[in-house]
């Protein structure tokens, strides 16, 4: 049994010789109807007037911002600890974080009446 004979395999032709010559080559860059432009060409555009914002003075900015972390401020004290919109509130203040001040608070509009109605002097 040692002597058994090994099935001869079927002749294949090598695996390259199976497909046809593949010829690859870089074809020209087609003319484009507009040129393209490098990043950062473009000119600086004007906004139009409508959408500018009317300018307003740095102490005007402040006090707006100061509000908003006063009311914050309360709201946070009024908070557990656990509560993750307290973690939100913290950072936004430690920031002046504006953005944020207005996203949460937004979110806590019922919260943010309550302070502010429990806080006015002649509140009952």
């Amino acid at each position: 049994m040692s002597d058994s004979l090994k099935t001869p395999r079927p002749s294949r032709p090598p695996f390259d010789s199976q497909f046809e010559k593949e010829e690859s080559h870089v074809r020209g860059a087609t003319p484009a109807a507009e040129p393209r432009k490098a990043s950062g060409s473009f000119p600086a555009q004007a906004p139009n007037e409508a959408m500018q914002a009317p300018s307003e003075m740095v102490g005007e900015r402040t006090a707006r911002i100061e509000h908003k972390m006063s009311v914050a401020t309360l709201l946070l004290k009024s908070l557990s600890p656990t509560d993750p919109r307290a973690r939100l509130l913290g950072s936004a203040i430690l920031r002046r974080d504006e953005v944020l001040l207005d996203a949460v608070l937004s979110q806590m509009t019922e919260d943010v009446v309550a302070l502010v109605s429990s806080r006015r002097p002649g509140a009952k």
